[in-house]
């Protein structure tokens, strides 16, 4: 009886060793991140950088679909010819209750035919009427909806929130910015960029 016990326990110490010892490997273990020819810059989303011009990693926007607040999908490629702010946010999120003064002073400050704002949901458990009674409730004029399959969340690792992501007028994804992103400094970022 007292060598089972051994051995059972001896097995369960040898399990939880190996256990740990793939968990550290896993832990410690980075994926190199592709370059292009000749050593050229990375081009995949594991090599986005925050709050740096994106445009050298040429990473052209997929045509995901998402759905919005009024259960309609907006196509992303709908929105090819303008500049795109997503802004990446929750319902009980009170970071984004700052953003959204922010974005609501770009959003008055731009030309709706330049510039394009919508914000959606990167709640799993958030609906569509849920970011319609939100929008309405907060009196916030431009569009939301969620992020549907999580594709935002998941091409840039998105682990806070607000996340501003900006889309350029050609279709190529150019800044990502984690957290609040102040309205002097979003101005000036899309001053630089727009034509």
């Amino acid at each position: 009886m007292q060598s089972e016990k051994a051995l059972i326990l001896g097995l369960v110490v040898v399990m939880l060793s190996v256990g740990l010892l793939i968990g550290a490997v896993f832990l410690t273990y980075t994926p190199p991140t592709p370059s292009g020819e000749n050593g050229g810059t990375p081009t995949t989303p594991n090599a986005i950088e925050k709050d740096t011009d994106l445009i050298d990693l040429a990473l052209e926007v997929p045509n995901w679909n998402v759905l919005m607040s009024d259960d309609s999908l907006l196509s992303l490629s709908s929105l090819e010819g303008k500049f795109v702010i997503v802004d990446l946010m929750a319902t009980w999120c009170s970071s984004c209750d700052f953003q959204n003064s922010n974005l609501e002073t770009i959003y008055g400050d731009f030309d709706g035919d330049s510039l394009e704002i919508i914000s959606l949901s990167v709640d799993v458990s958030e609906t569509a009427s849920m970011l319609a009674n939100y929008m309405n409730t907060k009196g916030l004029p431009w569009p939301h909806g969620l992020d549907t399959n999580s594709v935002f969340t998941n091409y840039f690792s998105v682990s806070s929130i607000p996340t501003i992501v900006i889309i350029d007028d050609a279709g190529y994804f150019r800044m990502v910015h984690t957290g609040v992103w102040e309205t002097d400094s979003l101005t000036a970022t899309l001053a630089l960029m727009m034509p």
